[in-house]
């Protein structure tokens, strides 16, 4: 919510644009100043618009640079922080649109993660799939539930207010595995091998206490760390303990998706085309080197992400921030204040 407001200072009038920002879990309330009231004119004013957005933009970045990332460089945090920024603009602005837009993305996350897994579903097939409870013709049941159990995943996690803990990843675990695995939703009790992998997950003894570690550094971190760097290491440690008999993969990328929507950044998805590339990047996490896999999936992100498109459309890029109503509204307000 933003709003014009006046100030007089010794007798004299000068105008500000007061506005609130949620910014790491605080409300802000600031003042950006606009000049003269006397003196300001209409092109004066539609540029403060423009440097309203860049304040506000200004300060996502300033409150994630100085949280720790390790793996995140002061160019990839502006970047992913613009991202973030443009992600709530479009959310508070357009709120109808984002649906479907969220629509679209989820289709290609469900598709993708599936796909990953040896899932032969077409993206169009899951769309139909997923938003008309279309059975594509010639696929298996298994193949069939894999996609509908994220639906599934995303209605449970729609309603779900808590936070990551071992309990919350054995549910998810239950709702992607449902009529897939017998044992869903518990650790394994066998020792495992990873195909086509150099890397050995733990014995299944040690999987509780690695488990208890995991849940653990999650919790130390989750207000200190830049979410995505956060929700990748997450993601790439639970790989490499892989505490279940099977479905591992699917549940860290869901639990990745968690911590960024979460902290309100848009999801996250792999195609096929890139399954190689990140299983690579993963398999170098295995072996605790993670900036393969940061490097990876900020590339993969940033590419995703760097316009908000609906219906294959560019509905907002940065150039446009003008047309969005709250701009509109502050400039019907300006207006009426000059009685232009």
């Amino acid at each position: 919510m933003q709003k014009l407001e006046i100030k007089n200072i010794k007798g004299k009038k000068y105008l500000y644009i007061k506005y609130k920002d949620k910014v790491n879990d605080k409300n802000l309330t600031k003042l950006l100043y606009i000049g003269r009231f006397e003196k300001i004119s209409l092109p004066d004013f539609l540029s403060k618009l423009n440097k309203l957005h860049t304040t506000r933009l200004t300060n996502f970045t300033d409150s994630w640079l100085n949280k720790t990332h390790q793996y995140l460089d002061e160019e990839k945090i502006l970047q992913l922080e613009l991202i973030h920024y443009n992600y709530q603009l479009f959310k508070s602005q357009f709120p109808d649109e984002l649906k479907i837009y969220n629509n679209s993305i989820f289709v290609y996350y469900v598709q993708g993660t599936t796909a990953i897994e040896g899932n032969t579903i077409r993206q169009k097939q899951a769309n139909e799939l997923l938003e008309h409870g279309v059975t594509p013709a010639g696929k298996s049941l298994k193949e069939v539930y894999e996609i509908i159990n994220f639906k599934n995943l995303a209605e449970f996690l729609a309603h779900f207010e808590g936070d990551i803990s071992g309990k919350t990843i054995q549910k998810i675990h239950a709702v992607i595995m449902d009529r897939l695995l017998e044992s869903a939703g518990n650790y394994r009790r066998i020792q495992i091998l990873i195909e086509k992998a150099e890397h050995e997950p733990p014995r299944a003894f040690e999987i509780p206490e690695l488990m208890k570690q995991l849940t653990g550094w999650y919790r130390k971190h989750r207000t200190n760390m830049h979410p995505f760097e956060l929700a990748v290491l997450l993601h790439t440690k639970f790989v490499t303990i892989h505490p279940f008999v099977d479905g591992n993969g699917r549940v860290a990328r869901a639990l990745l998706n968690f911590v960024l929507e979460k902290n309100d950044y848009p999801k996250f998805y792999i195609g096929l085309e890139d399954r190689d590339a990140y299983l690579d990047a993963v398999a170098e996490g295995n072996k605790g080197n993670y900036h393969p896999v940061i490097d990876f999936m900020y590339t993969v992100y940033t590419n995703q992400h760097d316009l908000i498109k609906v219906n294959g459309d560019t509905r907002f890029t940065n150039e446009n921030i003008n047309e969005f109503p709250e701009m509109n509204e502050l400039l019907n307000q300006f207006l009426k204040l000059k009685r232009l």
